[in-house]
């Protein structure tokens, strides 16, 4: 089964994450690319509606519960360890080519950052960190990119991600 590579995007809040992952996506699907996301929050959400039969589920206490219908599935668990998170990641996306996740986790891939106006890198000494999005250069010794340049990012993206194992179907 093909993993995805995934790419975090990473900063704080209001600096342009969310425009940033919205933009590659459409870009890179545009280009043929099989593209999925992953959004991390700090804050606690009842993703299930309270009175469902998943809730009920979950409420009983099971660690984890799927809600298939014809055109979708959800799934529901308690918080994994990063490293079942990715493995987790790598189960639900098999088949996408990119995986792109927003926000900070602490997961082991490669972190573009950015950096809105007035706001100061947070991730500056993350060895992971390959990038920087923000209309002043951030770190000397990494790539800085506009947000306006979507073209050059999703080039420089591409030219940096190991998606030689990518194969277009004919259209």
């Amino acid at each position: 089964m093909k993993k995805p590579v995934f790419l975090q995007i990473v900063g704080r809040k209001k600096s342009g994450k969310t425009t940033l992952i919205v933009a590659l996506t459409a870009e890179l699907t545009a280009r043929g690319f099989k593209l999925g996301t992953v959004k991390h929050t700090s804050h606690d959400h009842e993703f299930d509606q309270p009175g469902t039969d998943s809730w009920k589920h979950r409420k009983a206490g099971a660690g984890g519960t799927f809600i298939i219908s014809p055109n979708e599935f959800v799934m529901h668990t308690r918080k994994p360890d990063a490293i079942a998170i990715k493995e987790i990641m790598d189960l639900v996306f098999a088949g996408m080519d990119i995986v792109l996740w927003e926000g900070r986790n602490g997961i082991d891939v490669d972190k573009i950052e950015c950096v809105g106006p007035g706001n100061k890198a947070i991730f500056g000494l993350d060895d992971k960190l390959i990038a920087t999005v923000s209309e002043k250069t951030q770190a000397p010794n990494l790539p800085n990119f506009a947000q306006s340049e979507m073209n050059s990012i999703v080039e420089w993206i591409l030219s940096r991600l190991d998606v030689s194992n990518i194969s277009f179907p004919d259209k």
